[in-house]
């Protein structure tokens, strides 16, 4: 049998408030609110509740905003 991926499939990304990513990134909750708010990063809002993103898209918008404009 053979196993060729070696970590099997990935799990979906957890999702978490914009609080919890502005302080994991160091930076202001309402300037991440903005940019949700704006469009720019994107927001998940599950069952009615707060909006949520991931981690990994605030940091792609940041990223982008530093090089100077998206990708």
């Amino acid at each position: 049998m053979d196993n060729s991926r070696p970590n099997g499939p990935s799990a979906p990304e957890k999702l978490i408030n914009i609080q919890t990513a502005a302080k994991a990134l160091g930076v202001h909750p309402w300037a991440l609110r903005r940019a949700v708010n704006s469009g720019a990063i994107p927001a998940y809002t599950p069952f009615n509740s707060k909006k949520l993103v991931k981690l990994s898209e605030v940091v792609a918008y940041i990223n982008s905003c530093r090089q100077g404009g998206a990708e």
